[in-house]
């Protein structure tokens, strides 16, 4: 009964809608649409493709003007063909009728209040993109496509359409027909709209997706051979007045920034501050230690590197703080017990990590010449830094060459067995190399 009441009411629909001026026509016409409406949607819901083309050719060319349904059954059915066929002269051709059902769609349907033609636009230039990526005037198309997308829709416009914009835009770039500066500007747009949909995301699964998304965005621009800092402010000069006030907005302002590596400039200051002053975080608290860095303000780096550490809830971020840190401590405060602190800090936050041992190692080489009194005293040292290379290599493979490298050069300066036998240590005994380094090593010789 529900069936058949549905059934009624869809031809009633059919019947009042008709333009026919004969009733006697116009009932015919609207009964035969019905019959192929009912005949191709009950084998498209078992997925007999084969079953529903046919009927749904008929309602494509006879009955347009029905159901907006139509339009969406019919992309389904053209990709399902698109994807068998194997010849690639019938593909193309299956193509151009699946972008012509959406040139009906917007036709016929263009003033949807849910899915008005700029909606349709962004899915007609992403199957553009999806089938047609090589031809450079099918990626013209297709931006063009997207461009329009973008202007009706704004922030609304969905994410992976905005994300093949971007990809279509970057892939004409390397073909020569855009440059450097178009992706970015692209970027900006695409940055915006994934940001819109990220901040109403409540699916913490999408949430992921999308930042997975906008990352990849990121590297698309940051690749595209924009290296031009001057050009990057001038550019982005506009952006921070709009973004200034939007603490998310300027988080990713910055982030572009980083990702650049243009964090030395009067641009990147405001916008650092300002997002400390929005966000006092740790987040924002370390984009303001990285840029004193850059600067050599260096008390004001190991401020903001302390603040960093303090609100940070991320482990990973502590350890880098902690990290850079000690090689700030290390380098310019020539502090090597408070560099080694920090360093053996960063392990403690992250397990698996070579770099701090590697840096240790470097502090215990250079305080070689200051500890003890005599040449094998200062040599010795150098088996606790050597240690400290082979841990990296050990629990790292990244730091492998890094810590060979570093284990050839001071492998030449440990003490020769005379020295040692003259000292009354054989190799092979447990050494202790006192002071603040306290390490305990096993006793070798060149």
């Amino acid at each position: 009964m529900k069936r058949h009441a549905l059934m009624i009411l869809l031809l009633v629909g059919i019947i009042a809608g008709s333009s026919y001026t004969n009733a006697q026509e116009q009932q015919m016409d609207s009964v035969e649409c019905l019959k192929n409406y009912s005949l191709y949607k009950e084998a498209l819901k078992k997925k007999m493709y084969d079953y529903s083309i046919e009927a749904w050719r008929v309602m494509f060319d006879q009955c347009p003007d029905v159901t907006i349904r139509l339009y969406a059954d019919g992309v389904e059915i053209y990709k399902h063909y698109i994807k068998k066929e194997k010849d690639a002269f019938r593909k193309q051709g299956l193509v151009d009728t699946l972008l012509l059902i959406y040139d009906q769609r917007i036709k016929y349907f263009g003033d949807h209040p849910k899915y008005p033609e700029a909606w349709v636009l962004g899915r007609k230039g992403l199957d553009i993109v999806t089938y047609r990526r090589s031809d450079a005037e099918a990626l013209k198309e297709a931006i063009t496509c997207f461009e329009i997308s973008h202007n009706g829709l704004g922030t609304k416009m969905e994410p992976m359409v905005a994300v093949n914009w971007l990809q279509a835009t970057n892939a004409l770039m390397k073909q020569g027909e855009k440059i450097p500066q178009d992706v970015l500007n692209v970027y900006m747009s695409v940055d915006e709209v994934l940001a819109a949909h990220i901040s109403k995301q409540k699916n913490p699964k999408r949430v992921a997706m999308l930042n997975k998304a906008s990352a990849s965005c990121v590297e698309i621009v940051t690749q595209s051979g924009f290296d031009d800092c001057v050009a990057l402010e001038s550019a982005l000069a506009d952006k921070f007045l709009s973004v200034q006030d939007d603490p998310e907005a300027l988080s990713r302002f910055l982030k572009l920034m980083v990702a650049f590596e243009c964090t030395d400039s009067e641009l990147y200051a405001k916008a650092a501050e300002q997002n400390y002053k929005l966000n006092p975080n740790a987040e924002a608290s370390y984009l303001l230690a990285k840029f004193f860095i850059k600067q050599n303000q260096f008390d004001k780096a190991k401020e903001y590197y302390l603040k960093t550490i303090s609100q940070a809830d991320d482990q990973d971020l502590q350890a880098k703080c902690f990290y850079e840190l000690a090689v700030v401590t290390f380098s310019h405060y020539k502090n090597s017990p408070e560099a080694r602190k920090y360093a053996k800090n960063a392990l403690q936050k992250k397990e698996g990590w070579g770099k701090p041992h590697i840096l240790i190692g470097n502090i215990y080489a250079q305080e070689s010449a200051k500890y003890g009194d005599s040449d094998f005293e200062h040599q010795a040292v150098y088996w606790v830094a050597i240690d400290q290379f082979k841990k990296a290599k050990a629990v790292d493979p990244e730091c492998q060459q890094e810590a060979d490298k570093q284990i050839n050069l001071y492998s030449q300066y440990l003490p020769d067995k005379e020295t040692g036998f003259f000292h009354g240590i054989q190799e092979g005994d447990m050494y202790l190399v006192g002071s603040w380094i306290n390490e305990k090593t096993t006793v070798r010789y060149r």
